[in-house]
Formats: structure tokens, sequence, C-alpha cells
């Protein structure tokens, strides 16, 4: 059976939002993805712009390349049929709602010897007539906070709106960073359906040449919305993508055949996704500079719904503060799993066990490590959060010190045991051993014994007699 996108963020009739945090720890804490940093790709932008369409080129090619690991020098070929995976439709009304997330996570190793785990978001689109501009913000909003590249889905061309709607950032970066970096990675702006090659050509290359026409513009308005743009995100590019043919954009019938595809948006297409999705080009998430495994990323996701999750958007600040607690709060997470893996190897899986004084000795070496490492975490926002977290770090480490006096008394208790019962063992073996001898002898060793015994008692038998007849001739 083909895997479905998962939906892990539903927005509610109310304006609300939930999170199926059961599904998204389903897939984040599997072992062998839960501490492997993590590469998101994300798409947003109005409805109905072919999104979902185009994140299927994306699977297509993380299939071949990572799952298969297959060559990908040729990967659009219509041997390996029509594209399939997030689901899209002709018409329009809107098909996704809230965010979806692949279910099958792509496992790579970068060229820096990184174990990377790599996942696909598909975010409802904005500005339909169901939507709210709230909804659309909050959307758009989480989305780029919990990606390392969100793809801009634009129609055609950039206009000054498109700018408007990443003006929900603005202040966020100096929040975030303190002014001192950008604190997002990749904007790429997608433009669909581009029509004037001859001004600006197909790809990268032609989209940086409009994107440096937009960001040299002499509105006072849209330079005050590029600032805004340059102080979120360390990069930000853009690439052009021709027109995909009549039959993918106004047929009912159109089920994903490449055969159906015009030939230029299939190379440009190519370049786009080779240009994400190559191992030297994986963007890992980070947050103030420091990159996020699975685990992590758990943290951050839950923090930024709960703020998120009721009717209104919150203020920068709120979501400044999520962050920040979402930081120290994997910090101690990770700290943890240091003293429980040192712990382990000393006392759980350890052949002997340990008096007192061994295992409080052993606590505390592996304690000190703990809050050694929680301390040299990048520090971010108010320093009580990091004191909140670094007491709880303490009150957690002290929890699981009683877990392991458990389990030493356990295996203390059961070496006990075992030792008795060897005792017993050799004891009852060398008390059968005495009272059995006789019978563990062959037959020659028996017979000589009975033999001696009978020559014995004939002995003793004549002496006796002759003891007998001389009282009798002194009596006499």
């Amino acid at each position: 059976m083909e895997p479905q996108a998962l939906q892990i963020i539903e927005t509610q009739p109310d304006d609300t939002i939930l999170l199926n945090e059961e599904a998204l720890r389903n897939i984040l804490t599997q072992d062998e993805i839960r501490d492997r940093y993590v590469a998101v790709i994300s798409i947003t932008g109005a409805f109905r712009g072919g999104k979902s369409f185009l994140l299927n080129f994306l699977l297509r090619y993380l299939k071949i390349k990572y799952l298969e690991k297959r060559n990908v020098t040729d990967w659009l070929t219509p041997e390996d049929g029509p594209l399939k995976g997030f689901s899209w439709a002709a018409g329009s009304k809107r098909h996704t709602s809230g965010i979806m997330m692949w279910p099958q996570v792509f496992l790579t190793t970068l060229p820096t010897e990184e174990k990377v785990a790599i996942f696909l978001l598909d975010t409802q689109g904005s500005f339909d007539n169901q939507t709210t501009m709230d909804d659309c913000a909050k959307i758009f909003a989480l989305s780029t906070l919990i990606s390392s590249v969100q793809i801009y889905n634009v129609m055609r061309t950039i206009r000054q709106y498109d700018l408007t709607h990443i003006q929900c950032f603005g202040g966020f970066g100096n929040l975030l960073t303190n002014g001192e970096s950008a604190p997002f990675q990749n904007f790429t702006f997608l433009v669909r359906d581009w029509a004037c090659p001859y001004e600006h050509p197909y790809g990268d290359i032609g989209g940086a040449a409009m994107l440096e026409q937009i960001f040299s513009s002499k509105n006072p308005e849209i330079q005050e919305q590029v600032i805004n743009i340059k102080s979120l995100f360390n990069e930000t590019n853009c690439f052009l993508m021709p027109y995909p043919g009549r039959t993918v954009d106004a047929s009912n019938t159109f089920n994903g055949s490449l055969d159906d595809i015009d030939e230029s948006f299939l190379d440009n297409v190519s370049d786009f996704v080779t240009l994400l999705l190559s191992p030297e080009n994986l963007v890992l998430k980070t947050v103030n500079g420091v990159k996020l495994k699975a685990e992590d990323f758990m943290c951050y996701i839950t923090e930024y719904c709960n703020i998120l999750k009721d009717g209104d958007l919150p203020k920068m600040e709120t979501i400044f503060k999520a962050t920040i607690e979402a930081h120290h709060k994997a910090a101690l997470m990770q700290a943890l799993k240091i003293y429980k893996k040192n712990m382990d190897v000393d006392v759980k899986y350890s052949p002997r066990s340990s008096n007192e004084t061994e295992l409080f000795k052993k606590h505390t070496t592996n304690k000190i490590k703990t809050i050694d490492y929680y301390t040299k975490i990048k520090k971010m926002g108010d320093p009580h959060i990091f004191d909140k977290y670094l007491i709880r770090l303490k009150n957690e480490v002290e929890t699981e010190h009683k877990r392991y006096r458990v389990l030493n008394d356990e295996r203390k208790r059961k070496l006990e045991q075992t030792k008795k019962r060897m005792e017993e063992a050799q004891r009852m073996a060398g008390a059968r051993a005495s009272s059995s001898g006789l019978s563990q002898l062959n037959t020659a060793e028996k017979v000589g014994i009975a033999a001696s015994v009978i020559g014995g008692v004939a002995v003793l038998a004549f002496g006796a007699s002759k003891l007998f007849s001389s009282s009798r001739g002194n009596n006499d």
C-alpha cells in the first residue's frame, strides 16, 4: 500500500489549530531517526498554485536518491511511472488543509559525516474564500518557524503583496538573535508559469536577476519589506519555472504522467529539485545557530503550536519566548540522555553490582558531565529560563539516580540468589557423592571389596572358635 501524507496540524472552524502530537512523535522518535539532524523543506503560497504537484517531484528524487540508492543523473523518466505521493486535484477549490508531512523520512549522511533525516511539508494555500487572514498568517508563520527551507510559491511574478505576506515576522529576527544573525536559513521564491524568459531566463540565474531588480526598487514600502526579509533569512533565492503545459493546467484527467508535461518544465524542475536536495545542498534546521536533531525538533513544534493554537495571532515576543522554552527543553533532554547513557553502561549493563559508595560515585561523576553539557549550550533570552531548566535537569537526574539504585539493588539481589543457589548445588553434589560412593564403583571393585569383607569375617570367626576352644580346655 502506498504511503499517504499525514496531517500533523489541523485548522479548526473556530480559528484554532490542533497538533496531531501522537502521529508526529511516532515519526520523530523512531530509533533510526531521533538522533539525526533534520532538513525540513516546506512549501507555502496562494491556494491552487500547484504546491502539492511540485512536492511530488521532490518526493520522486528523494525516493530514487536516498531509498533506492539509484543514479540521479537522469531521474525524471516515464519508465518510473506517473508522479505519486502528495494528493493534488484540478479545479478552483482548496485541496490541502493545515500542514501535511510525508510519513517516509529519507536518511543520508552528508559529506561532513553528519547523519541527516529529510522531511517534506505541504501547507494549506493562502487567500482562499474559506480561510481568514489570521489563519493564513498562522500557517505561514508555523511552517516558516519549523522549516530549514521555505519555498514560497507565487504565480507568474513576485508582487508587492507577496512581500507583505512575509511582514508578519517583522522584528522577530532582532528578538531571536539579538541582531547578530538572521533567525531562519533559506527562503526561496518559486515563480511558477514565468512567461518572460527573454527578460530573465528560466532557473536560478534568471531568478537572481529578478530578485536583484525587486530588491533595488526605489519604492519606500518595498525597501522596508526588503530590509525585513534580509533580517529574517540567511539566504534569499529565486527560481523561475516555466508553464507545465495545458494538460497539467486545464485537464481534470491528468494523472501525473511525465509524458503529459512540457519538456521545458521537466528540465527546469529537475534543476530546481537537485539544487534543493542533493547532499551538498541540504540545509539543516538550526535555531540561534544550533543544529536541531529530530527529538529536539519535536520540542519546537509542540511549543510553537501551543502559542499559535488560540484564535489570535500571538505577538512576536510570545513566539520568541516559545523558541527560548523549546531551546532549553531540547538542551535538557540531550543532557539527560548523556546521564542515562553513561549510567546504563555503569549500572544497567554492568556484569556486577555496586555498593552504595561506588554507586554514588558513579552518579556524581555522570551528573557533573550532564550539567557541564547543559551549561555549555548557547544561551538565549532571559537567564531565569536557563536557571529554571537547570533546576529541572538536576531534579530529573536525581529521579533517574533513584531508578538506577533500584536497578542496582535488584542486580545485587539476583547475584546473591544465584550465589546461594550455586553453593547449595555444590553442597548437595558433595553429599550425594559421599552417600552413593559404593554405587559408583565398577564390578571388579565391588567383588574385591566383598571378598575382603568375607575374608575378614572368616578370619574373625576362626579366631573366635580357637578362643572358645581354648577357653573350654582351660575350664575343663
